[in-house]
């Protein structure tokens, strides 16, 4: 594989997932410099699928996971996906994760939609490019009051957890335009037993309201003040895992920071499906010893 392709591919992937309409086979290689069979080549030696197939299933995760997450009408989200009929897109979205679109956004199969974007997933973190240190600094933070949704359990089932999170918060009227979204991650869930993993689905608030714990998963938590080295992530949520790797295992050391006893912080700043995978924006928050 020539390492020019490998150069492009992070750019032939966000060319992809912005287009409003799925692109042809003519229009990429006309927009990457290569012939249409050395592209369609060197794409599925490197992703394991072909073009057309990248493209078809990229547009079904969006619409699956807005499905999960979001209350979109199933006729738009047909659209968006680039099938004219919802019946079309039904039969196509039942042919991948094996639910029909209203089956999936009732009750998900979690175990099944991990296994269907397991490739996915794998190309969105082959694509992390080098890592920019130069957009890594560090900076005081004040605390931070956090109402937490607490997801203890396995990796698999956080979905559930996301949903009843996101409900709460649109039943109690608490939408991320007005309260920043946060995420803290307490453990690593290759380094821990399933049934131990931990993971907060976290708002933030400007003073406290007991009012709001109104189930056993919600509690107040209090991000301590101090010195905080931050990363500005732009891409697919599966890149944050090798970036996180190696903010802690490289760029952290290379400058001779010590993380500090507290959970990393994840501030969600725009969400995927609400943008395209490639424009989600997050900023990685990570507590510095200072002694």
């Amino acid at each position: 594989m020539s390492e020019p392709f490998l150069v492009l591919l992070p750019q032939l992937l966000q060319l992809i997932e912005n287009a409003d309409e799925p692109l042809t086979l003519s229009e990429l290689s006309a927009r990457s410099g290569y012939s249409a069979w050395h592209l369609h080549r060197q794409f599925r030696f490197y992703c394991g699928m072909p073009l057309q197939s990248y493209q078809r299933l990229l547009k079904l995760q969006r619409a699956a996971t807005a499905l999960a997450y979001r209350q979109t009408p199933v006729t738009e989200l047909a659209l968006d996906a680039g099938y004219q009929h919802a019946e079309s897109f039904s039969r196509a979205f039942a042919r991948w994760l094996g639910q029909a679109p209203a089956q999936f956004r009732q009750q998900p199969d979690w175990q099944y939609w991990a296994q269907q974007t397991a490739q996915l997933n794998q190309i969105a973190r082959n694509d992390t490019t080098t890592i920019n240190g130069a957009t890594l600094w560090t900076e005081t933070r004040s605390s931070t009051l956090l109402l937490q949704w607490l997801h203890q359990g396995q990796p698999a089932s956080i979905g559930d957890s996301i949903r009843s999170f996101i409900e709460f918060r649109r039943s109690n009227k608490l939408h991320p335009s007005r309260f920043a979204t946060f995420n803290l991650l307490y453990d690593d869930p290759q380094d821990c037993a399933p049934d131990d993993y931990r993971f907060g689905l976290a708002l933030q608030l400007s003073a406290p309201q007991p009012e709001l714990l109104q189930q056993p998963e919600l509690s107040l938590v209090t991000v301590p003040a101090g010195l905080y080295a931050c990363y500005e992530h732009i891409g697919p949520d599966a890149q944050l895992e090798p970036v996180i790797r190696a903010l802690y295992t490289e760029l952290l050391p290379a400058r001779g920071w010590l993380p500090a006893d507290v959970p990393l912080l994840l501030e969600r700043v725009q969400f995927f499906p609400d943008v395209p995978a490639h424009q989600a924006h997050s900023r990685i928050w990570l507590a510095l010893q200072t002694d």
